[in-house]
């Protein structure tokens, strides 16, 4: 664990000792959410699709997990994002409770099973929370694109105004 991850974790309210006794054995550690930040939890792919974006726009991207066995990415985000992240498909905004988390920056740690929790972002800097409106803007972008994916499998390609197929080539 470096310095720095330490210091975050233990400013957000955990402790030294209980993030050392968890590590050391391979366990995992709770963290409190909702005193430096909240935690936005987005399905996996949406997540991934989202954060890419976002980094394309050269937002800041803070530390992120990955879930696999509840299916989703649990994102850092600055206190208060919680409280006005709107209601989307595939996200979730707390400001409580506990992150659940392995050492960092290790990619992998804990768990059990054949894929546990891990780091996509580990909390090593230098960025400590996920910029929200960029990480929302991202989402809703996603979102979009699935609407409109699923609205074009809907149709008959060939008789759909968007199908871009010459009916009289065939």
């Amino acid at each position: 664990m470096t310095p720095d991850a330490a210091r975050w974790m233990t400013e957000a309210g955990a402790q030294l000792a209980h993030l050392h006794r968890a590590w050391t054995t391979g366990a995992l550690a709770e963290v409190p959410i909702g005193h430096l930040w909240d935690v936005v939890r987005i399905t996996d792919r949406l997540g991934r699709l989202a954060l890419a974006r976002a980094a394309m726009l050269n937002a800041a991207i803070g530390p992120v997990l990955e879930v696999p066995a509840r299916g989703v990415v649990e994102v850092v985000v600055p206190p208060g994002t919680a409280a006005a992240w709107p209601k989307m498909r595939g996200t979730c905004a707390v400001a409580s409770g506990h992150l659940i988390c392995p050492v960092p920056p290790m990619r992998r740690a804990g768990g059990g099973g054949r894929r546990p929790r891990h780091w996509l972002v580990p909390p090593t800097g230098p960025h400590y929370a996920t910029d929200p409106d960029a990480l929302c803007e991202s989402v809703a972008v996603e979102l979009l694109r699935y609407a409109r994916a699923a609205e074009l499998l809907r149709h008959d390609t060939y008789g759909h105004p968007d199908a871009a197929v010459d009916r009289g080539a065939w």
